[in-house]
């Protein structure tokens, strides 16, 4: 019989704020895909799977777990933007500045563009905050309901 791996306490803690983070997207945009809702005109296939996409790359730490770099898409259009296909990475940037608002779009543009490491992202203390965080949200959110 092969041994479990013992998962790290960060890994751990990446992996929950990640499924929080997932979560405050599907319960704010709900279930269904945005860029569909908003550009019907974007001739795609689109389905009924659903995906919290990252408007700004997954690579950008420091952005990775903040809902506003989320958004609510099907896989067809989380597929296109990954291939840079049909403006579907326009669409959702276009529908992140219209949500967030210029200050917010061009702060997250900004630490885009610098895309400097977060030193935090291993560490204990910081992945409890910003699940501590990220549940407040959420909880409000379910709130709202």
């Amino acid at each position: 019989m092969k041994k479990r791996k013992k998962i790290p306490p960060n890994k751990r803690l990446q992996r929950e704020c990640e499924l929080l983070w997932k979560e405050i997207i599907k319960l704010r945009d709900g279930n269904n895909c945005l860029v569909r809702k908003f550009f019907p005109e974007i001739a795609l296939r689109h389905t009924d799977v659903y995906q919290a996409d990252h408007c700004f790359t997954r690579a950008n730490k420091n952005l990775f777990l903040n809902p506003a770099n989320g958004t609510m898409v099907c896989s067809a259009c989380n597929m296109a933007k990954h291939y840079d296909n049909k403006s579907v990475k326009r669409a959702v940037d276009y529908i992140v500045m219209e949500r967030e608002g210029d200050t917010k779009w061009n702060e997250m543009l900004k630490m885009d563009m610098s895309m400097s490491a977060n030193f935090n992202w291993n560490k204990l203390w910081w992945l409890e905050e910003q699940r501590d965080s990220l549940t407040e949200i959420r909880d409000k959110l379910l709130e709202e309901e």
